[in-house]
């Protein structure tokens, strides 16, 4: 449990699930099965008051689109980003700009809150496999999800060689890891909820770049 107090009418989802679309979004079921079963979690684990929502993700935006207001609402309010990392996700404009939207937002400790080495109110996570020398220094800087703590040491270790879609093509075993991610992330979420608290506002669209460290 934690100890943020919010409000009967406050919709502000507690995580935002950040990822690159694909065209026409061939494959984003995969995203979207991921998502439903964080969320599951978390709303779990944190017994949500009602109107509040565990989480946020767009199933809409595509290259070329605006943003929407439900969009724009969530990643200006939403409490952690668990961003879905591999090559597309570094490439899109869409991310940074989120990613952006959600680093300006100043954000404190919460009194009594216990932090751990590390710990941050963005959680990024291996989607599919990627040399970390690779990616942009504003992504490689944060600490990645690493699933420390499965019952079984070698189930991390295929996680972070794999990455989720790569656990998904495995048959039963990666499923069974795939699973176990999913709790262990949503836990993550949640202990992050409850030591953190990220100032909401609206989010000025002219002002995110779209790549990832810079800042306009």
């Amino acid at each position: 449990m934690t100890s943020n107090a919010v409000p009967d009418d406050d919709r502000s989802p507690v995580f935002f699930m950040s990822y690159a679309h694909r065209p026409n979004n061939a494959g984003d079921h995969h995203v979207k099965q991921f998502y439903d079963l964080v969320y599951s979690h978390v709303d779990e684990l944190l017994g949500l008051p009602p109107g509040q929502e565990a989480g946020f993700i767009d199933a809409e935006m595509t290259g070329g689109q605006r943003w929407s207001d439900d969009l724009a609402y969530a990643i200006g309010h939403c409490q952690v980003l668990v961003p879905l990392v591999s090559p597309r996700y570094t490439q899109s404009e869409w991310c940074a700009r989120e990613w952006n939207a959600f680093q300006r937002r100043t954000r404190r400790t919460v009194p009594g809150g216990a932090l751990s080495p590390g710990d941050l109110p963005v959680i990024p996570v291996w989607w599919t496999p990627y040399r970390l020398d690779r990616l942009p220094k504003a992504i490689r800087d944060v600490q990645f999800f690493t699933a420390d703590g499965l019952p079984r040491p070698e189930m991390a270790q295929m996680y972070q060689k794999q990455g989720l879609y790569g656990l998904l093509q495995l048959g039963q075993p990666g499923l069974e890891v795939y699973e176990a991610v999913g709790w262990f992330l949503a836990r993550r979420i949640a202990d992050s909820y409850g030591t953190h608290d990220v100032e909401a506002g609206d989010v000025d669209f002219t002002g995110l770049s779209t790549r990832f460290g810079e800042d306009i």
